[in-house]
């Protein structure tokens, strides 16, 4: 591997987590509704153990 394809993959590898850090950011993207559907269920899932730990 030359100088070159050492640049062009390294700017390459750059741009892609460019990317992936802005669609991380975007709260529509499918990369961070998984997540947040997740945290979501899961909290609601605690704060109804809690509310039934204090009836």
């Amino acid at each position: 591997m030359n100088d070159t394809d050492q640049v062009e993959k390294t700017a390459q590898s750059q741009k892609d987590d460019d990317d992936f850090a802005a669609r991380q950011a975007d709260p529509r993207s499918s990369d961070s509704l998984i997540p947040m559907l997740a945290a979501g269920i899961a909290l609601t899932v605690v704060g109804m153990g809690v509310a039934v730990a204090f009836s």
